[in-house]
């Protein structure tokens, strides 16, 4: 791509694990997006809520997984998600659970918007849809029909 100023959409989700430890399950899946330059990884979390109800953020390599080496995700950590995100997802979890905090940057788009902004246009506003939001305008769509 001839403009490395050019960022994809960036998205975040929260994923909560019961039983205090994650799955391996996803993981690969996750190096395989990063690795064909699907998304690009721009911090990865992991946060613990005790029964006392307290939050942490813990290194990724602090869960020994039997079929997957989560200590590879250690250096994805960036801090780019402040206090005020960790106690939010924090918030959300039950006591004993831990959850995987990803934000990313979808890079399949940047060809796209290259060739728009090659031509001439620019990007006036991006955003993102929650999935509730887009039920209720799929709602709203039936109703009008």
């Amino acid at each position: 791509m001839s403009n490395q100023d050019q960022f994809g959409p960036i998205e975040y989700v929260a994923v909560e694990f019961t039983g205090g430890a994650p799955t391996s399950a996803g993981f690969e899946q996750l190096l395989t997006l990063v690795d064909t330059g699907v998304i690009r990884i721009l911090d990865l979390e992991f946060v613990t809520k005790a029964a006392d109800g307290s939050v942490a953020v813990v290194p990724a390599s602090t869960f020994e997984l039997a079929d997957f080496d989560l200590a590879q995700f250690d250096g994805a950590a960036s801090g780019l998600l402040d206090a005020g995100d960790i106690t939010a997802v924090g918030e959300e979890l039950a006591a004993g659970s831990v959850a995987a905090v990803l934000v990313y940057e979808e890079l399949a788009i940047l060809p796209v918007i290259d060739a728009w902004t090659r031509s001439g246009a620019k990007i006036v506003t991006e955003g993102h849809l929650t999935l509730d939001e887009l039920a209720v305008a799929l709602d709203n769509t039936e109703k009008d029909a």
